[in-house]
Order: structure tokens, then sequence, then C-alpha cells
């Protein structure tokens, strides 16, 4: 039983995101603190405040734009490597570096609220953290790692699952996250409580994915290109499978015919011992039951081209062209720049006026963002019984461009959870995008295909993080939820790509699975 529960990767995701959640508010808290009272030294008693929220806001979205490159951009750099290295090696290399970069990057915050350093030292934090591979390379990992353990019919529910332990514990976090840090403070230095917790749980995830996590045993090859190789050989074994079952097939056939024509019996070892009939049967007996016949049936089998044979044994099952497989790459791009472009402003936008929140309803807002991995999740389990992956996919992008845009129109506090209600399925559709990926490629190259996959991903979130940021920046004064308004719009953009991609797969054409490089 123990070696089972060794298998799941749930309680490193668990672990890990209620430290980032702690981390997630100790910074926020920190910064908008440390901003508050730079703009209260600099500025005169006469200033207005809503002059002074403005400048606060601006400082505080400057910070989050420089903060956010550094640390979604750098893991470019480093998340392709250690994925090619995971599929070569270990799966846990994926997962323990980015864990480890972020224990030593992250404890640069409990140092700067201990020791008042200046707060350009998080910069240096969030460098660290991109260089080891950030949530990018890590990601990347568990997703490489719930694939290759789960077949392909449970694939979805497998990743969405997962993604459901990613937000439960960010639930959980935010929700205690406000109240630590409100309740738990030390001496002129709040939230060190807070990230001290934060640095432990982080440690304990480490621990627990280097000492107890069990991954599935690699298959060694040697020489420079040695999945390539592997890869080969598992085609070649294949192929050579299905020829032998098309013509143990037709040997079958040929002798359930005979006997029901009363002509041969068989004995207890499958050899023919007996026949009865024409001429023609007596023909067709050799040594050990086989037939001349079906010596040449067995030879054709094994003549015919592989790529030939392959195509006839699916002929059913279509697999996407590379025109497909780019939609569906485009549709999950749209949506990510939709999504984190708008999220990326929320906790900014909450901090000032109409809301104005304070620790903890920040806390319950961030609770709400990840109580929609736990609905997003239910509503996998009720939809895929019922419906296609292409339609949870629309389902789950229209629920986010609605929310969103409930958003836009934000006055009171019970509006904004209202639009979090809204955007209880906003988070099937990248999980279900990856699931139909993980169906068209081998699984010794998952986690090369999910890390190219995810640093497209990091590329337009950062992109998208920047132009949003700047564009609440630029109209906070007489419009700021103007980018919500453009984050729904995009969001229903990226529907035209799935539905391209479900009007192909219906057509009836034999769509080929994607050859590796």
């Amino acid at each position: 039983m123990c070696e089972f529960l060794r298998s799941f990767i749930e309680p490193v995701v668990a672990l890990d995101q209620i430290a980032s959640a702690f981390y997630d508010t100790a910074l926020l808290m920190m910064v908008q603190a440390r901003y508050s009272a730079i703009n209260s030294s600099t500025c005169s008693p006469m200033s207005a405040n809503d002059t002074t929220e403005d400048e606060e806001q601006d400082c505080v979205s400057h910070f989050y734009i420089i903060y956010n490159t550094l640390s979604r951009l750098l893991t470019i750099l480093s998340t392709f490597y250690f994925a090619k290295l995971g599929d070569l090696r270990s799966r846990k290399i994926t997962i323990i570096v980015p864990l480890l970069g972020c224990l030593i990057s992250r404890s640069l915050l409990l140092l700067v609220i201990l020791w008042d350093l200046p707060l350009d030292m998080m910069f240096a934090t969030a460098t660290l953290n991109g260089l080891s591979g950030g949530f990018t390379a890590y990601w990347t990992g568990v997703m490489a790692l719930v694939s290759i353990t789960s077949s392909e019919n449970k694939r979805s529910i497998r990743l969405i699952t997962t993604e459901c332990t990613y937000g439960l514990a960010g639930f959980i976090g935010s929700i205690l996250s406000g109240y630590i840090f409100l309740h738990f403070k030390s001496p002129n230095s709040n939230g060190s409580i807070l990230v001290a917790c934060s640095l432990a749980l982080y440690f304990f995830s480490l621990s627990y994915c280097i000492l107890a996590l069990k991954v599935p045993p690699k298959i060694k090859a040697s020489g420079p290109h040695s999945d390539k190789k592997l890869n080969k050989a598992n085609a070649r074994f294949t192929d050579k499978s299905q020829c032998d079952n098309v013509g143990s097939s037709y040997k079958n056939s040929l002798i359930h015919e005979a006997q029901q024509a009363n002509r041969i019996s068989i004995d207890e070892t499958g050899s023919i011992s007996r026949f009865e009939g024409n001429d023609e049967i007596e023909n067709l007996i050799s040594v050990n039951g086989q037939t001349e016949e079906m010596s040449r049936v067995m030879d054709t089998v094994h003549r015919i081209k592989p790529h030939s044979l392959a195509a006839d044994a699916h002929k059913d099952k279509h697999y996407p062209d590379k025109v497909t497989f780019s939609l569906l790459i485009g549709a999950g791009i749209l949506y990510d720049i939709a999504t984190k472009g708008a999220i990326d402003v929320l906790p900014i936008f909450v901090l000032k006026k109409p809301l104005q929140w304070n620790a903890v309803w920040v806390g319950y807002g961030n609770a709400s963002e990840y109580a929609i991995y736990f609905t997003s999740f239910l509503g996998v389990c009720l939809f895929c019984k019922w419906t296609k992956d292409f339609s949870m996919i629309v389902i789950g992008m229209v629920s986010f461009s609605s929310g969103i845009l409930i958003m836009a129109f934000v006055k009171w506090t019970y509006l904004y959870f209202i639009a979090r209600a809204v955007m209880m399925f906003a988070l099937i559709p990248l999980p279900t995008i990856r699931s139909v990926i993980s169906k068209q490629i081998e699984g010794t190259s998952y986690g090369k295909a999910f890390g190219v996959l995810q640093i497209l991903l990091t590329l337009t979130g950062v992109i998208a993080s920047t132009i949003f940021l700047k564009i609440y920046m630029s109209t906070q004064g007489w419009y700021p939820t103007l980018c919500f308004i453009l984050s729904s719009i995009i969001s229903c953009l990226s529907v035209i790509p799935i539905i391209i991609v479900e009007r192909r797969l219906s057509e009836p054409s034999g769509y080929s699975r994607i050859p590796e490089d």
C-alpha cells in the first residue's frame, strides 16, 4: 500500500502550492507596505489621497512587471534542458531542481523583511528562481510524470485531478495566509512568520520528492540519440506485433471456417489431427498443423510496409495533422494570454477603491481563485461522460469569458465573488488541451513536448502580463477595468480554433500521427 501511495505526485503539488500561496500573500503585502511608506514620506499632507493611491498602484504594478518578467522569462533558458534530461534520466530532475531553486531564492524574502533590505533584492529572487526552472520546468515535470503513469482513456481525469489538488492546496493556503499575516506578527517584521512557514513547506515538499516519491523506471539506451533509437525500436516492435496479430487472426479465421464445414478437427495442442472433405484440404496440411497456404499468408503479411499495416490497424482512429496540432497550440496560447493578463491585474486592482481590501480579504480573493480548480475538476468528471474533449474546452473558455466580463463592472465585494463563481469551469481548457496533445506523441517525449508547450505559454504569459499591467496603469484614472473587457474578447477568440479542430476531426479523412524528429 505504501509503495502504491509513493507513486502519487499530489503530496508534492499540495505542499508546494500551500507554500506558494503563503509566499505570494507575504510578497504582495510587503511590497504594498514599502511603497505606501515611501509615498507617505515623499508626499506633502496637502496631497490628494487619490493621487497618492494612484502613485502607489503605479509603483506596485511596475514592480510586478519586472518581477514577473524575470521569474518567467528566465525559465525558458533552463526548462527545455531539464525536460529533456528528465526524459533521458529521471522524471524527478524536472521537479527537484525547481523546488530547490524556490527554497533558496524565496528565502531572500525573509532576509528582506528581517533586515529591512532594499526591495530591489526581490529581483535577485526572481532571477534565481527563473534560472532554476521556476514554475515552468516544475509543472512540465509534474504533467509529464502524470501522463506517463496514466492510460489514454483516463488521462484527462488524471491531469485535472492534479490541477484540482493544486487548486485545493492554494485555496487552503490563501485562507490561512491572511490570518497568519495579521495575527502572527513579530516586532518590526510583519510577514516574517508567514514566510518562514512557506519555506518550511518548501523543504518538506522537496524532501518528499527526493526520499519518498517513486517514479517509473527508465529504459536505458546508449548513444547521443538514444531516445530516438528507443522510439524507433519500439515502433518496429509494435509493427511486428501488429503483423503477427493480423496473420494469426487470418489463420484462425481460415481454420474456423474449415471447422464449420466439418472439414478438420484440432487436438488439445492446437495441431490439426484429422480432416474430412475434398482433396483441396489435404493439400493445405503441413508440419505442426500449419498449412503451406498459411505460410504464404504470413510471409505476405510480414512483407507489408509497417506504416501501411499500422494505418490499416488504426483506420478507425483519427489523429490530428500538423495543422490541427498548431490550432490546438494556438487556442491554448490565446486562452493563456486572456487568463494570465487579467489574473495578474486582479491582485493590484483589489487593493484600491472601490474594493480596497486588507490582507484577510486578499486571502479570500486568492482562495476564490483556487476554488475554481475544484469546480473545474467536478466539471470534467461530469462533462466527460456526455461530451467530447473539445466541447469541454469550449465550456471552460466561455465560463472564463463571461466571468471576467462581469469583473469589468465590479464595484462591490459581493459582485467580485459572483464573477469568480461564473468562472467555475475556467481551468478546464488547458489541462484538456494537454491531454489531447499527449495522445498524439510517444511516452518518451512527454517531457520535451510539455516543455515546449510550457515555454510558449510562459512567453505569452510574460507578454500578456506586461501589456495588461501597462494598460491598467494607463487607464486606472478613468476606466481601470478596461483590461478585463479586453481579456473577455481574447478568450472568446480562442474558441474559434477549437471549433475548427472539431470540424476537421469530424470529417471522414485519415489523419496520421505526427512523426517525431
